[in-house]
């Protein structure tokens, strides 16, 4: 606003202009405090506004199921078909943080097991803000499983496997229906979210296969109870006398379920027929039979129990039925239970003993039978010889003697006295005059003497294939040409021994030795045949060979010292006949060649014949051509007559 009395209203007035100056002067000296306060304040307000405020902040965040149902067995924990459990949310800066707690709704009855979770995959996540959460850390029933962001802005996500266990490694035990609670919550000092919500997971736990219980076939070896470790099946005979205290045979039972493995479930052991009675080996029991006593004909066990068998005074075959629980019959075995033998059997083992302590040992093979069924249960023998100043024995008792399953009987040892033969009975009978027992057929066992006076070498065979194995037979033999005693080694050979034509094959014995023996282990001993073994391999290739030997001192002086051969052939029976056939096919083309020349000079000659028969046919037709010119001139000539006859008639 301008004054009226101004002449220059752009001028302003001097006074006013210095007074104002003045004025602005005194009043920037008066506030610089104030106007420092002022900006300091400004400043401060616009850092407050930069502050993020102290609590933290999530954002989208969620808790999801990959299935509302899974599938467990009672062998399994976590699976690669778990259902995964996903956390998620958008942080505002590290260290926002959300929970999962897994919590058992229900269970099946008699279930311990609860829900654990195990992280299969993270991002951007951590256990706090500074510590990544590594892959497979587990988490307990009822806690919380942290989920804490490593980076602001940063969508932070963990995955959990879901599954049920009676601790995190072990497998749920009952099977049933497992319902599972997810609780997703806002960790300490994190705040917003209240989008995750929680979720309900059913858990299905079945039988694993290999742990179902019912039994529905089972393997079961019978043995004797004295010697349980057969891992098949013996065939058992025993004694009919009645012991309820002393197992006969024991069979081994092991129940098995569809996937075979060990079934848990007791089993049913009855006698369909037959005598005998049952007991349960305990499996505390198995390392020390006759801590259990017979019970019954039928029993049932544990499924890690084996079965007893008893005899009960009866004589017959006993079987015994293995049953499952529901009645399946898994398996059968039998005992065969005797009574007094009634027959015995006697085999020679050794037919040539030595007079010698000891070199009889085991020379007679004895088994004993109650009809067809064999008894195996220790005994007392007594032998009887013929001649007891060649052998003795005149019902002598061998003591209690056990079966020898190796030999098929009980071995019976004999003592010779004399170079000669005898004939030996075996039985159960102690004298002459007993009336109970049984006694075997005599054998003949011949006492041998232990001179010797030649050696017979010879092969097994007549003729082998190029590296086949063969036996070279050494026979030490007395003067009248018998087989010496077998318990001793006789040196029946110069120095070299037997001398091979050309290397043998890999793996022959040495049969370069002075002795005797089976083998070619020096003092072994001749076989039980008294003829001492030596196998060797023949050459890879065919031919006779000559094999060479001296005996040695012999009692016969003449025989002493004598160079002997002894020759083989080796065939190539496969090379033969192939040259064979050779033979007989260039016979055969030699035939067929002169057969072809034959039907050549037959085919010339009956050539030339044809030629000659076309010749003389050829003539005989000129020849029947003249005749036949020759009668038509003589039939003009009579036909000329006969017409001028005619003329002549007529005239």
């Amino acid at each position: 606003m301008y004054r009226d009395e101004v002449v220059y209203p752009l001028q302003a007035e001097l006074r006013i202009v210095r007074s104002s100056t003045i004025e602005r002067k005194q009043m920037s000296t008066k506030t610089t405090f104030k106007r420092i306060a002022l900006v300091t304040v400004a400043a401060l307000g616009f850092g407050v506004m930069s502050v993020v405020p102290s609590n933290a902040v999530v954002n989208a965040d969620s808790l999801t199921l990959s299935a509302a149902t899974a599938a467990q067995t009672t062998a399994e924990t976590q699976t690669a078909t778990s259902a995964v459990a996903t956390i998620s949310f958008l942080p505002t800066a590290k260290g926002d943080s959300l929970t999962v707690t897994a919590s058992l709704v229900s269970g099946p009855a008699g279930n311990t097991a609860l829900p654990y979770l195990s992280v299969t995959e993270t991002a951007s996540a951590g256990s706090d803000s500074a510590t990544a959460i590594a892959k497979g850390a587990k988490t307990e029933p009822n806690a919380k499983a942290v989920a804490a962001a490593m980076a602001a802005s940063a969508v932070t996500t963990v995955k959990y496997a879901v599954y049920v266990g009676t601790d995190s490694l072990t497998a749920p035990s009952v099977a049933g229906t497992y319902v599972i609670k997810l609780t997703p919550a806002l960790n300490s000092g994190t705040t917003g979210g209240g989008n995750a919500t929680a979720q309900t997971l059913t858990i299905t736990v079945t039988t694993a296969a290999t742990l179902d219980p019912v039994a529905v076939s089972a393997t079961s070896i019978i043995t004797t109870a004295a010697d349980t470790t057969s891992a098949s099946d013996v065939a058992v005979t025993a004694i009919k006398t009645a012991d309820t205290a002393v197992e006969r045979a024991v069979i081994k039972v092991s129940p098995k379920n569809a996937a075979g493995s060990a079934s848990t479930e007791s089993y049913t052991a009855l006698i369909k027929s037959g005598p005998g009675l049952l007991g349960d080996i305990s499996n505390a029991n198995k390392g020390t039979l006759g801590n259990v006593n017979a019970s019954a004909r039928i029993i049932a066990l544990p499924s890690n129990s084996w079965v007893a068998v008893y005899s009960d005074g009866s004589a017959g075959v006993s079987t015994i039925e293995i049953q499952s629980k529901a009645g399946v019959v898994l398996a059968t075995e039998t005992v065969t239970f005797y009574g007094t033998a009634t027959s015995a059997k006697s085999t020679v083992a050794s037919p040539v003993i030595g007079a010698a302590s000891g070199s009889g040992a085991g020379a007679i093979v004895v088994q004993l039978f109650d009809g067809t069924t064999e008894i195996k249960d220790a005994t007392t023998f007594y032998v009887t010889s013929s001649d007891t100043t060649k052998i003795s024995g005149a019902y002598t008792s061998t003591g209690s003697l056990t079966y020898n399953t190796t030999e098929g009987g009980f071995l019976v040892d004999l003592t010779g006295v004399a170079a000669g033969t005898a004939n030996i009975t075996v039985g159960t009978k102690s004298s002459a005059t007993a009336t109970t027992g049984v006694e075997a057929a005599a054998v003949s066992v011949r006492v041998g003497s232990t001179t010797v006076a030649d050696v017979k070498v010879e092969f097994d065979k007549t003729s082998y294939l190029p590296g086949e194995l063969a036996v070279i037979k050494v026979t030490p033999v007395d003067s009248t040409g018998a087989i010496l005693a077998s318990s001793d080694t006789y040196t029946v050979f110069a120095t070299g021994g037997i001398v091979a034509p050309v290397a043998l094959g890999s793996g022959s014995v040495t049969i370069t030795g002075t002795a005797a023996h089976d083998g070619g282990v020096a003092g072994a001993g001749l076989g039980a045949d008294g003829i001492a073994s030596y196998k060797v391999y023949m050459p890879a290739y065919a031919g006779t060979f000559v094999f060479k030997y001296t005996t040695g001192t012999m009692s016969t002086t003449a025989l002493s010292a004598v160079a002997r051969t002894v020759s083989v052939p080796v065939v190539n029976t496969v090379a033969d006949a192939a040259q064979a056939a050779a033979e007989e096919a260039t016979a055969a083309a030699n035939d067929a060649t002169d057969a072809a020349l034959s039907a050549a000079e037959a085919a010339e000659a009956a050539t030339a014949m044809a030629q000659e028969a076309v010749d003389a046919v050829a003539e005989l037709s000129a020849q029947v051509t003249q005749l036949i010119s020759a009668l038509r001139a003589q039939i003009t000539t009579l036909t000329n007559l006969v017409v001028k006859i005619q003329k002549k008639v007529k005239a």
